[in-house]
């Protein structure tokens, strides 16, 4: 999916940036608010499929986006999920979890309900203030 940047993908998520090592996507249900998938640059199915300087300059580009999303939403936590069971490239999903917010203390959904949808202009704003973190 994120080799190819079709419809598919465009109905999930909207690009934020690229990094050195990744691509950076907003979710648009945005139920955890900031929730991101940063996305290998290179192709790989499997974490240990990425050389040690791809995984490195990876990695750093997931901490970069984690500390972004966090100086912007101000969450509680930060979830980290890599999973690849229905999606074969290599992607860490960024999920900020706030208390008294969905699945706090526990696994965060991959499809959470209900949906929540800003408006074109709220999620335009959310990933500008996420880029200017980065």
């Amino acid at each position: 999916m994120y080799c190819e940047e079709n419809e598919n993908l465009a109905l999930l998520m909207a690009p934020i940036c690229e990094l050195p090592s990744s691509r950076v996507y907003l979710f648009r249900n945005q139920a955890y608010r900031g929730r991101c998938v940063v996305a290998a640059g290179n192709h790989a199915e499997e974490l240990y499929e990425l050389s040690d300087e791809e995984l490195q300059g990876f990695m750093q580009d997931v901490k970069r986006v984690c500390r972004a999303v966090a100086g912007t939403v101000h969450p509680e936590k930060i979830n980290l999920g890599l999973y690849g069971d229905t999606c074969k490239h290599v992607h860490w999903h960024i999920v900020p979890k706030q208390k008294g917010g969905p699945d706090f203390g526990g696994v965060f959904q991959m499809q959470p309900q209900p949906q929540v949808l800003l408006s074109d202009a709220e999620f335009e704003t959310l990933i500008e203030q996420i880029r200017e973190k980065l």
